[in-house]
């Protein structure tokens, strides 16, 4: 199929280049810093607490790295100069924004993966529910996944990866910090708004291990909206 051919062009270029593997690095990195600093050397605790703290840095961590990753995903054709054989092409513009999407999440699921030995370390000192740990990664992909499919949207609307970077980035804060005018909103809008936050109340649950389908089709929801958005805008750049 079309889009799994893009998707392992685009995926193979992440990984081949420079861009895509020092970005995970850093980020597995800044990752490890902040989780021994805050969870490992914060003293005895509840190895449940600990691996909470693990997911709600490491959740940070695969938003940044979803972020990053898509706001070149159909932007940089411009710069490689690729973006007219792409928009002039017979294949559709849903099977393009699909397989952009699955070469960025390939990096996602790459960058979790390098994150694995870190829940693992709790072993040492105590023990790790391997639910809790299959839990908090699936939260993960899933807010990687939302985050993915903004910033795809976001590169599918504008020709400058900078450009996409604050467009889509603005989109994640707004939704990320929605659920902080629950208060000042309050009544029906209040909940609304803390229900449409991308990370609060969907989230957390992940983090304790505890899945509710709810929460997993929230961010199924999201991603495919955005997606969709994604189609059309490429759409409509192929008339520009």
């Amino acid at each position: 199929m079309e889009f799994l051919l893009i998707a392992r062009r685009d995926l193979t270029a992440y990984i081949t280049g420079w861009y895509g593997p020092i970005i995970i690095a850093i980020l597995v990195f800044l990752c490890g810093v902040a989780y021994n600093f805050s969870a490992l050397g914060a003293g005895a605790q509840l190895s449940t607490k600990v691996l909470e703290q693990f997911f709600f840095l490491a959740g940070i961590a695969t938003g940044f790295a979803a972020w990053l990753m898509s706001m070149r995903a159909i932007a940089e054709e411009k710069q490689t100069r690729t973006e007219l054989v792409l928009l002039t092409s017979p294949i559709a513009d849903w099977k393009i924004v699909l397989g952009k999407y699955l070469a960025v999440m390939g990096m996602v699921l790459l960058f979790t993966l390098c994150t694995v030995h870190m829940p693992l370390m709790i072993q040492v000192h105590g023990k790790v529910s391997l639910a809790q740990i299959l839990v908090g990664y699936s939260g993960m992909i899933l807010y990687g996944s939302s985050v993915a499919a903004v910033g795809v949207f976001a590169s599918a609307l504008v020709r400058s990866q900078l450009l996409a970077a604050v467009i889509s980035g603005g989109f994640v804060v707004f939704f990320v910090l929605l659920w902080t005018g629950t208060a000042v909103i309050g009544g029906t809008m209040g909940e609304i708004a803390a229900n449409a936050a991308i990370w609060d109340k969907h989230f957390q649950p992940f983090q304790k291990g505890d899945l509710a389908f709810v929460h997993v089709f929230y961010y199924i929801s999201f991603t495919w909206v955005f997606l969709l958005l994604a189609t059309q805008a490429l759409g409509r750049r192929r008339w520009q």
